[in-house]
């Protein structure tokens, strides 16, 4: 916000961001509603987290899937694991290695505000983004627009960016900052919207040997 100089200026300051913000959200929401009108949306996703207290990077590789508040992602490197959320429970599930064997590791439970920090991609990429969060600034180059974006529901994360290609209306990166803190990168590619969805794609039956616990 401008300087509190005087009442005029404030007055300006205001009018300017209220001008921004309108532009921001069209932008913003032009890409939700592409996505939000396919039946589902599935592409690639690139992962990286980056510990703030050691410096050490992981990365993570996979696809995700999203049908409104539905989602799934499935991380294929380096060890398999399933986040999904069938739109009532959150299923968190990792396997172990192939090489070693066993049964596969499965909490389940509600969202709530920290569990919705796991949902944020797919709140960001299918959910209805101007309900939940609000753009605070605004970047743009050529076609690749960046957004700051700040949660509406006190999530456990900060410093959450966008990155928009405005050419393809699509959402190639979100980075965000988490509660311990790590610094999270996700990239995302091949982009597809259909218009119909696998069955059982978001669903999950509990296999007979898995270790269940709640969220």
């Amino acid at each position: 916000m401008f300087k509190q100089i005087s009442a005029l200026i404030l007055s300006l300051g205001l009018s300017a961001n209220v001008f921004a913000a309108d532009k921001i959200n069209a932008n913003l929401k032009k890409v939700s509603q592409k996505y939000r009108a396919a039946k589902v949306v599935e592409m690639n996703i690139e992962k990286t987290v980056k510990s703030d207290l050691t410096g050490k990077l992981d990365k993570f590789t996979g696809t995700v899937a999203i049908a409104n508040e539905k989602f799934r992602i499935d991380t294929k490197t380096p060890d398999e694991a399933l986040l999904l959320f069938d739109g009532t429970t959150l299923w968190n599930v990792q396997y172990p290695p192939k090489e070693f064997g066993g049964p596969a590791q499965v909490a389940k439970g509600k969202p709530d505000k920290k569990t919705r920090a796991l949902m944020l991609a797919a709140t960001l990429l299918g959910g209805d983004i101007q309900k939940t969060f609000k753009v605070t600034n605004e970047k743009k180059d050529g076609d690749i627009v960046t957004l700051s974006v700040a949660s509406k529901d006190d999530l456990p994360v900060k410093n959450i960016q966008m990155v928009l290609d405005m050419k393809k209306q699509e959402i190639k990166e979100i980075s965000y900052t988490d509660e311990i803190p790590n610094f999270v990168t996700m990239k995302f590619s091949d982009v597809k919207l259909k218009d119909s969805i696998k069955k059982n794609l978001f669903k999950y039956e509990i296999p007979k040997d898995a270790q269940v616990t709640n969220l």
